[in-house]
């Protein structure tokens, strides 16, 4: 018992010890995240797509499509465009950030991921560390073979699952400025 007791008050006399390096080492620990997410925040890229909506009926659409990008080198992004208004003859953007770096943009994909049908006419896509703009047209549009739709059943939408675009080839390396 009294060894109990002997080992109680040392492990008490303990916790009466200086823990102020703490205070120190949860400061840095501070400083280090916040310059990790300021860092993270200069080195994001804008990504700005825009999507002019045709005036036919039922031309504008709801949640479920998606735009997906990719740079010279392979890289690649993904965006949702829930929050982009598909309304009926409508023209707007929607910026995106993401730390990755496209470079030079190279094609991009506008895919329908629900049965809602959308009827794009025009997309553009730039990027706030390039100047060149990738924009797209839909060929098909106002006729029943432009619907973007994961509905592609001849009873349905006869929709198009998704809708690609690509760039010029980058000039080659040695006629490049």
């Amino acid at each position: 018992k009294q060894w109990y007791q002997r080992r109680v008050r040392g492990i008490l006399s303990n916790l009466d010890t200086d823990y102020s390096y703490l205070e120190d080492l949860s400061s840095l620990t501070m400083k280090l995240l916040l310059l990790t997410a300021l860092f993270a925040a200069v080195h994001a890229v804008d990504y700005t797509f825009t999507a002019t909506t045709s005036n036919i009926d039922w031309a504008g659409a709801g949640d479920g499509f998606y735009v997906t990008a990719w740079g010279y080198d392979g890289k690649m992004i993904n965006f949702n465009l829930n929050a982009l208004d598909k309304s009926v003859d409508t023209t707007s953007s929607l910026v995106f950030s993401s730390p990755v770096d496209l470079g030079a943009l190279g094609c991009m994909v506008v895919r329908a991921g629900s049965t809602n049908a959308w009827m794009i006419k025009e997309v553009s896509l730039t990027s706030s560390s390039q100047e060149k703009e990738l924009k797209g047209t839909n060929n098909n549009a106002d006729t029943e073979l432009g619907w973007l739709s994961s509905d592609t059943s001849t009873a349905g939408d006869k929709g198009i699952l998704s809708m690609m675009w690509c760039a010029e080839p980058l000039a080659p390396a040695s006629t490049r400025l």
